[in-house]
């Protein structure tokens, strides 16, 4: 298998390579500087972004790839929350939709990396009017929230409808760092409040539950067109 990475370089991302090599996939990753990722005898880094690549070296890029993982996301910094390109999230993930060739075999896989703070309007998860408040707040303060929830609301209409593309949108608690992975559940929706009771996830158990989506096709299967919540146990 051949999975491209959006956001490799990112401190999850740098998990999910390293996980899929492990697993004995091929990788092609999306990086600004190949000077993060160690060199691998099936790891090609393209020096661009899924926003600057070419548009046809992005259609055949993606032609030899059977699924692509998004890990990219804004840097906590003032240039990163405000700066541009402010829809990064939601601009790639359209991007590399509208490249994917209709004629394939075999679905493309796209699973994207996103939070437990991005709602998923289609099972109508509950929120309380204070949770809704402070929800409307972020939404107009930080431009990574209309980000992150364009690129849900983008795979959301997409549905089950198209034949060659199939998604799933895994939602991670506050994350937090850990040298290996460890036991964690996977819950259709958030079991407890992302604002005001948060949980835990660990990213290289996001970067785990990544890469067992593409490569293992029972769990695919289960979550395709959904958007699973994990937490660490």
């Amino acid at each position: 298998m051949k999975v491209m990475v959006l956001g490799a370089t990112g401190a999850t991302g740098r998990l999910v390579v390293t996980q899929l090599l492990a697993a004995e996939c091929e990788v092609i990753a999306l990086v600004r500087r190949t000077d993060v990722l160690a060199e691998h005898p099936r790891l090609s880094q393209i020096t661009s972004t899924a926003l600057s690549i070419d548009s046809l070296e992005l259609k055949q890029r993606l032609e030899e790839c059977d699924a692509a993982i998004c890990c990219l996301g804004h840097n906590l910094t003032l240039k990163g929350v405000y700066g541009a390109p402010r829809m990064l999230v939601g601009d790639s993930l359209e991007r590399v939709i509208s490249s994917l060739s209709k004629q394939r075999a075999r679905p493309f896989k796209l699973a994207l990396m996103s939070s437990t703070g991005v709602r998923n309007s289609a099972v109508d998860e509950p929120l309380t009017t204070k949770e809704k408040s402070v929800v409307m707040l972020l939404r107009w303060l930080l431009p990574p929230q209309r980000d992150n929830e364009r690129a849900a609301k983008l795979l959301s209409r997409i549905g089950l409808k198209r034949k060659h593309l199939e998604w799933t949108m895994i939602r991670p608690d506050t994350l937090i760092d850990q040298l290996e992975t460890s036991d964690y559940h996977w819950h259709p929706s958030p079991i407890r409040s992302a604002l005001f009771d948060a949980g835990e996830t660990s990213r290289i158990n996001v970067a785990n539950a990544l890469c067992r989506l593409v490569v293992e096709d029972d769990l695919w299967q289960e979550w395709k067109g959904k958007t699973p919540v994990i937490y660490n146990r």
